[in-house]
């Protein structure tokens, strides 16, 4: 006789598992800012900390359209059409907010962009390794190796 199989794990939501990534990326964006202000003077600082802060928020904002999805009625297109409006709204705003910061003579652009690549991959790297080790920790075939079904 096989061993009762044991319910599906749950799989953490994806608002906590942003949470890790987000601290991680607070503190690279801190630490990038001090680099900068090391490397280039108060500009760089301020610029990259003006990156730290962007980028932030953009990951941040991305519970948005969970958020929406709530209200929403149970259509996929529906929850669809926000995902894609919101997306690009956030898209537009980055990028009306990097053409603003890059036209502001005191910012410096190189301290501005290198934290901003910095941090967003550190935060992708993060997010995705969070939700890779939660959502395999604990899966079980229901037949164990080795064992006859």
């Amino acid at each position: 006789m096989n061993a009762p199989v044991s319910p599906p794990p749950r799989r953490r939501s994806p608002a906590a598992a942003a949470r890790p990534a987000l601290l991680l990326t607070a503190a690279v964006g801190v630490a990038c800012a001090v680099t900068a202000a090391f490397a280039a003077g108060s500009a760089a600082l301020w610029s990259a900390a003006v990156a730290a802060v962007l980028v932030i928020a953009f990951f941040a904002s991305g519970a948005l359209p969970v958020l929406l999805a709530r209200y929403l009625p149970a259509s996929g297109m529906a929850g669809a059409g926000v995902l894609i409006v919101t997306y690009s709204l956030r898209l537009a705003l980055i990028f009306l907010g990097l053409g603003v910061l890059t036209s502001i003579d005191g910012l410096d652009e190189r301290a501005l962009g290198l934290s901003l690549m910095v941090c967003a991959l550190v935060y992708t790297l993060t997010y995705a390794v969070t939700m890779f080790r939660e959502n395999s920790r604990g899966t079980r075939s229901a037949v164990p190796a080795g064992e006859p079904e």
